[in-house]
């Protein structure tokens, strides 16, 4: 439902959708297209964060929350801060912070402040990767939502593929190549558990092979804050692949998107694209960063596609009356029957937003048809009906 490319609940909700398998050792998460942990700061503090790979060593929380939390950091300083959507400058904390994610303490020296929550929802509070990622095997067992750092022991890994991988600026690197009409993508991919997407090309790579005149269906959709940084917003294209493969594993019939003229994470890098977790939650992952290897286990088939509404909207009922329309397919019924970037979702089929679960906005997709009641950013109402349609 949901497209957050970030780059860089309640703890009883969190154990309670967790399999009996978790071990007291591991950090349970949930998944909500992202990896969604309970953490603690400074011992008192609690909060709600996304585990990214994209992230590092790096412990970050969004502006809105800190300003309304109990968290009251008395030493602040500034930085430039780069991401998905460029480069800007924030502000950080610089205080000694500590913060607890299950059964792994991390203490940091700044904590940048960021407007995540321009980029998520409400529902986030923070970003983090874990420390050290390089000194010990890690696991991410999206089977049964859990992360684990073998400080001791070793992980098992019969039954997994053994694949070589490039650990640089604390940054996972992957081979893999992907067939888009025709055309054949292969090199080094990012794995980015901070987007929730499948494969996303940089600019670099779209205009290197030409992405734009390889022939196929595609959709165009714009999109406000790709990610953290300075760029508003941004245009993404999607087209249907043949396959992407990893390893001795075939993904058949995914859509890609490319990044005609993106910035950041997505403009000129070292790596081809990003691969986020529509992919990567098909498996458990073993990542041995020192020997720069990783192992990897699908435990899944692969999913048939869904019907779509060709919009996403991001939760801000913290600052506002409800879900702030964030991307809109430029050709989709939601565009032509006068939906517009910024708008405000009121209702869906009657109901006030306010009043839907986490759950329930997240699986919001799955309905076959939405009646809508909008305020549009000129103040306007609308009521729009539409139904979910397959796109491929």
């Amino acid at each position: 439902m949901k497209r957050f490319p970030i780059h860089f609940l309640a703890a009883i909700m969190l154990c309670g959708s967790l399999s009996a398998q978790v071990r007291m050792d591991s950090i349970p998460f949930l998944m909500r297209g992202h990896l969604i942990l309970h953490a603690t700061i400074n011992d008192t503090i609690e909060c709600d964060i996304i585990y990214d790979t994209g992230a590092a060593d790096m412990f970050g929380v969004d502006s809105v929350w800190l300003s309304s939390s109990q968290w009251k950091p008395k030493n602040f300083g500034y930085a430039n801060a780069g991401g998905g959507a460029g480069r800007t400058l924030i502000r950080i904390v610089m205080d000694q912070t500590k913060v607890q994610v299950g059964n792994v303490e991390e203490h940091y020296d700044i904590a940048p402040i960021f407007q995540l929550r321009d980029v998520v929802d409400c529902h986030i509070d923070g970003i983090m990767g874990i420390k050290n990622i390089d000194k010990h095997p890690f696991e991410i067992n999206f089977e049964h939502n859990y992360l684990k750092q073998y400080k001791t022991g070793v992980p098992n890994t019969n039954g997994y593929m053994k694949l070589p991988i490039k650990f640089e600026n604390n940054r996972i690197h992957i081979q893999a190549e992907t067939r888009i009409g025709g055309k054949t993508i292969k090199g080094w991919y990012l794995m980015d558990t901070g987007s929730s997407g499948t494969v996303d090309f940089t600019a670099q790579t779209t205009k290197q092979y030409q992405l734009d005149a390889v022939p196929g269906k595609r959709y165009f959709t714009d999109i406000l804050q790709m990610g953290l940084g300075d760029k508003k917003q941004e245009v993404f294209v999607d087209m249907l692949s043949n396959w992407m493969i990893i390893g001795n594993d075939t993904i058949k019939g995914r859509p890609i998107s490319y990044i005609p003229e993106g910035t950041g994470a997505f403009g000129n890098a070292s790596y081809i694209g990003v691969i986020g977790n529509t992919i990567w939650s098909n498996y458990n992952i073993i990542i041995d960063a020192k020997n720069q290897t990783l192992y990897l286990r699908r435990f899944k088939p692969q999913n048939p596609l869904r019907p779509t509404y060709g919009y996403t909207f991001r939760n801000r009922t913290d600052i506002g009356r409800g879900w702030i329309v964030s991307s809109l397919e430029r050709e989709s019924d939601a565009a032509k029957a006068g939906m517009a970037l910024g708008d405000t979702i009121i209702t869906v089929n009657g109901r006030n937003v306010k009043d839907y679960t986490w759950e329930e906005e997240y699986y919001i997709d799955e309905q076959p048809n939405q009646i809508l009641e909008i305020i549009g950013t000129d103040g306007q109402k609308k009521r729009i009906t539409l139904k979910a349609k397959l796109r491929w």
